[in-house]
């Protein structure tokens, strides 16, 4: 893999990079066929060549599939909460609206002559049984206080742009998923290399103290 162009980290679990990645692939992430262990086993069975795989392991072709359905599957619930907030800033202006219209009308029983002051304010009359056939028409049959609409706008905004935050984080771990499958193909395709020129498993170093 070194001479293939990747950087190869040696911790507690072995891991690599290829050029293009920003952070490192841990080899057991790929699935149990690709962990520290089962590679040396096999290349200890086939001393004389290194065997690659044709495909890549279940495990992996699963994760990878899996996060490619959660990207899929965040657009609606985007969609969905971006229709709910549109609908109830709707809701909202028009509860202000209706508000000031029922004020309107509510005044009337102080006027000392209602019927010239409906005909002053019939545009207000108007606007009220509009406004409020339009509000049924969402499902609003009675009028939420200006908080309630508020704190459930605010309630939206903060999933909004949590789900937002949510599938930019899966579209980096796809991208970089993608440069793995695109990096295996291109090992797949690379000439076989001998299991001489792989680095030897490190064993640890005993200390002995003189007596």
């Amino acid at each position: 893999m070194q001479l293939a162009g990747y950087e190869i980290l040696q911790g507690k679990h072995l891991s690599f990079r290829a050029l293009e990645q920003k952070n490192f692939t841990y080899m057991k992430s790929l699935g149990s066929y690709y962990s520290e262990e089962n590679v040396r086993i096999r290349l200890a069975k086939n001393r004389n060549k290194v065997k690659t795989p044709k495909h890549l392991s279940r495990e992996a072709q699963q994760h990878i599939s899996d996060v490619d359905a959660s990207v899929k599957a965040v657009d609606p619930k985007i969609a969905q909460l971006n229709s709910e907030l549109s609908t109830q800033k709707l809701i909202q202006k028009h509860c202000d609206s209706y508000r000031l219209c029922r004020k309107v009308i509510e005044d009337c029983k102080f006027a000392k002559n209602p019927k010239a002051y409906r005909s002053k304010h019939q545009a207000e009359y108007k606007l009220h049984d509009s406004l409020k056939k339009e509000l049924q028409d969402l499902g609003v049959t009675k009028i939420p206080s200006s908080n309630k609409i508020l704190k459930r706008i605010e309630n939206l905004e903060s999933e909004q742009t949590a789900t937002v935050r949510e599938k930019q984080e899966l579209q980096k771990k796809q991208k970089t998923l993608d440069i793995i499958r695109q990096n295996f193909t291109a090992l797949l395709d690379a000439p076989e290399i001998s299991s001489d020129l792989l680095p030897a498993k490190r064993e640890p170093i005993s200390v002995t103290r003189d007596k």
